[in-house]
């Protein structure tokens, strides 16, 4: 991979908004009052339909989401930009601008999305209001939020990939303010017109997609609200809408200026200026709109305050009066789960409480010392470590999921998780998980290459082969992440909401569900074969191959030579692969709990510390590495 030059470009310098210098403190003072805003706004936002119960509707929970999105869509670039200010000069790493254009390109989409979900909600709710009930379904508001999410990522992975694996070779000036993608172009040495027609055709399709749907939504919403006799009923109609139009006619002005136009008449100064609306005012603007606009949460910021002031706990009477509350439409009947953890000994507790911190740091540092060190040293720049850094990345996360809860249920009398939060802790922990089987899958196929066919590897195993197999590792795992997801936490908890675990899984949550359908049991031997047997045979392929390449070298030193580069592998897979097929892959007449338990934590918490171990103690190239970090250390 060091051979292919991955980037000549190891990071880039923005370029000033075109303003005065006698203007610079003002303008950061602008920018970032409008970020405290804007998060001010959007966190309020989200709290308020959280805590207040008449405002658990379908139309609230899709605005608390875009609220969420506003949040993390201005926070990808403002941060960046405030810190610029007072900056000479203005790098971001090369793996710093690809994340900013990742998570920019992911949240647009989402919005996108988002905004024509909440309109098909609003045609819902006005051309058949007697049945918004019935079709506002608890499973449909989860598919509609759930899907966004999806296209996003798919969208901004299919932009990323394609702008990053060209070469940067010369100039390293973008001139903007953040990662956008036109400006990328101009410094990439290579034809870029593929790229620029597949940045007009799938903007053009998000926006025209999700456009239409709007369109088509709010064509039917007219239809009905002229068939309304009196003026008062009209009015009433329309208000419910002109909110969200406002913030469409906003978000989709500025984006189609932007993106969907012919290169002919880019204008990267005119641009930067629209950008400047759309990255920082908008998402300070669609809490204001919403809030300013509507009856329902004014009404409610108004009761908040009221309660504050007489700390008055009288709304547990107004939830039951609520017509069009979630729990009447059956969003769900638990709110919270219970995690017993693992022993009620207050002293083990304690004991465990230090086990798994230790671990936890252990994990920490192990993973992010071995990613340092395979993006510092240059002779760790092959597709073998360039996985590995994946591998450590995911452990890194993956155990952040599990640790920091564990942590707190040893020492906290609270043991309680929201309904939120275990489906977001099931979430990444199934969406990692799943990845980390494909990623194991790529790895093996890796040394499938480097051993059966040495000679032609580093054509074989290009770095766009590269970022294709980590790219697809990480789609995979999250596509049937949410698959998972949604199934399992549209199943009615309508009893028990005690989880004998540590952690949200799956098999505890199950047997807390009171309809688990044939059906459910079909997607979920369907996942479960797709991502850890499916992988799980990929790997034996590739060892078969690599068994029989092996044993077709004549010298004992070149087998075990052959054979310890895949040592390291081996060992990870095993371990892993051992503990997830041993849960998820028997019939449930087979399940434990409380051995499970145990298995468990050896999957979630210790084999993420091992990884890094186990590739840096059998690696002479990472050891090596780590000697050189540390001298290097020393004579500075």
């Amino acid at each position: 991979m060091a051979n292919e030059n991955y980037t000549r470009v190891t990071e880039f310098v923005f370029m000033d908004l075109n303003y005065k210098p006698q203007l610079q403190v003002f303008l950061f003072l602008l920018f970032l009052s409008f970020y405290i805003i804007n998060l001010t706004g959007n966190l309020g936002m989200i709290i308020l339909i959280r805590t207040e119960p008449r405002l658990h509707t379908p139309m609230y929970f899709f605005l608390s989401h875009l609220s969420f999105v506003d949040i993390c869509f201005s926070s990808v670039v403002s941060p960046k930009m405030l810190t610029d200010f007072f900056v000479k000069k203005k790098t971001i790493s090369f793996l710093g601008c690809a994340s900013q254009q990742w998570f920019f390109g992911f949240f647009v989409t989402a919005e996108c999305f988002l905004l024509a979900s909440m309109a098909y909600d609003r045609y819902v709710a006005i051309c058949n209001p007697l049945l918004y009930s019935v079709a506002m379904s608890q499973s449909l508001c989860i598919q509609l939020v759930v899907s966004p999410y999806v296209i996003g990522f798919m969208n901004t992975m299919t932009h990323t990939t394609n702008t990053f694996r060209l070469p940067f070779c010369g100039p390293n000036v973008i001139n903007h303010f953040f990662c956008d993608i036109y400006p990328l172009f101009s410094l990439i040495c290579a034809d870029t017109g593929l790229n620029k027609l597949a940045v007009f055709i799938m903007s053009g399709a998000v926006g025209i997609f999700s456009g239409l749907t709007i369109l088509v939504s709010y064509s039917y919403i007219l239809t009905a609200i002229l068939r309304i006799h009196s003026a008062d009923g009209r009015h009433k109609a329309f208000s419910t809408c002109s909110s969200h139009l406002t913030a469409v006619s906003i978000l989709y002005g500025t984006l189609f200026f932007i993106y969907v136009r012919p290169s002919a008449s880019f204008s990267l100064e005119l641009n930067k200026m629209v950008s400047v609306f759309y990255t920082a005012v908008i998402p300070m603007l669609n809490p204001l709109i919403y809030s300013l606009r509507n009856k329902e949460v004014k009404d409610a910021i108004h009761r908040t305050v009221a309660k504050r002031k007489s700390t008055s706990e009288g709304h547990t009477e107004r939830d039951h009066r609520n017509p069009k509350s979630m729990d009447e439409t059956n969003f769900t009947r638990v709110k919270e789960f219970i995690l017993l953890g693992f022993t009620a000994d207050l002293w083990l507790q304690r004991v465990l409480f230090f086990i798994f911190l230790i671990i936890y740091i252990i994990s920490l540092l192990g993973n992010i010392t071995l990613v340092s060190l395979i993006c510092a040293d240059s002779r760790l720049h092959t597709p073998m470590y360039f996985f590995i850094g994946n591998l450590s990345f995911l452990d890194l996360w993956y155990s952040s999921v599990y640790a920091p809860k564990i942590l707190m249920t040893c020492i906290s009398e609270d043991k309680s998780i929201s309904f939120a939060g275990c489906l977001a802790q099931f979430f990444f922990s199934a969406g990692l998980a799943y990845s980390e089987c494909y990623l194991l899958a790529a790895m093996a196929y890796d040394r499938y290459v480097a051993i059966s066919n040495p000679l032609l590897y580093s054509q074989v195993i290009s770095s766009r082969l590269c970022a294709n197999l980590v790219g697809a590792s990480y789609l995979g795992g999250f596509l049937n992440s949410t698959i998972i997801t949604s199934k399992t936490f549209t199943l009615s908890f309508c009893g028990n909401n005690i989880i004998d675990d540590f952690f949200c899984d799956l098999p505890p949550l199950v047997k807390l569900a009171c309809d688990v359908k044939e059906s459910y049991q079909a997607v979920l031997y369907f996942i479960l074969a797709s991502n850890v047997i499916t992988p799980t045979m990929l790997i034996l392929a590739s060892y078969l191959f690599v068994v029989a390449a092996i044993l077709r070298i004549r010298t004992t030193q070149g087998r075990l030579k052959a054979f310890s580069t895949c040592a390291s592998h081996l060992t990870a897979v095993t371990l892993y692969y051992g503990s997830i097929l041993f849960i998820y892959s028997r019939p449930s007449t087979n399940y434990a709990l409380e051995r499970d338990k145990v298995v468990s934590v050896f999957y979630t918490v210790v084999i993420p510390m091992l990884n890094p171990l186990i590739y840096s103690l059998r690696n002479k190239d990472v050891k090596d590495a780590l000697r050189k970090m540390v001298d290097r250390a020393k004579c500075s």
